[in-house]
């Protein structure tokens, strides 16, 4: 019986040889890549919210998304603390600017960037900011962040990274899938602002430019 299955086996192989093309392999296609593009440096806007584009949002939700950008340019601080290649764009040097740079991003963007002598914009807005209720253990409600960025080179405006995170933390039984990433949190309840720490870390380690490299 194991003589049997040990020949379907070399038969089952044969066959996938075959059907790879062992008999004569095809050239494989060469993989072309964009260039990667030279950024001097990156000028990041201060954080904005969804208030800024959706007149609907109530005003207990306004308060914590004012709270939210507040957080979310501090860790951006600590995100990039001692990078040489990244400039801090104060609310002082977007006054006046705010309306237009929602309406026509890429000119005033570009505008932005020379005066710092950059030639990229990362761009972050909040959707929601939302606090645990409770302690680390026994949190009647989770803390639950969304926030969106985007890094422009401001040349030819071409889209270098961008990304989207969105979490409501959720409990181990909740999703077990999750069982590493609640070990690194101590299995605890998180604050907002842990959350979103992890969310920065995560999704700017997707994009080289972001990271560092």
């Amino acid at each position: 019986m194991r003589k049997i299955l040990r020949g379907a086996w070399v038969l089952a192989a044969c066959l996938l040889l075959t059907l790879a093309g062992c008999g004569g392999r095809q050239p494989k296609a060469e993989k072309t890549q964009e260039p990667a593009v030279a950024v001097t440096c990156i000028a990041v806007l201060p954080a904005a919210s969804v208030v800024n584009y959706d007149e609907t949002i109530s005003y207990a939700e306004a308060k914590k998304l004012r709270q939210g950008t507040r957080v979310l340019d501090r860790l951006l601080q600590e995100q990039f603390a001692g990078r040489n290649d990244i400039r801090f764009v104060t609310d002082s040097q977007l006054y006046g600017q705010e309306d237009s740079l929602s309406k026509n991003f890429l000119e005033q963007a570009r505008a932005i960037a020379n005066r710092v002598s950059c030639n990229a914009v990362l761009e972050t807005t909040l959707w929601r900011y939302s606090e645990r209720v409770g302690g680390e253990y026994t949190a009647k409600e989770p803390a639950s962040v969304t926030f969106e960025y985007r890094l422009v080179e401001t040349g030819k405006g071409r889209v270098l990274c961008q990304g989207r995170y969105d979490e409501v933390q959720k409990s181990v039984l909740e999703n077990l899938y999750n069982l590493s990433k609640a070990r690194e949190r101590g299995f605890t309840w998180v604050t907002a602002e842990e959350l979103m720490r992890e969310g920065l870390r995560d999704k700017f380690n997707q994009c080289s430019y972001l990271r560092g490299e």
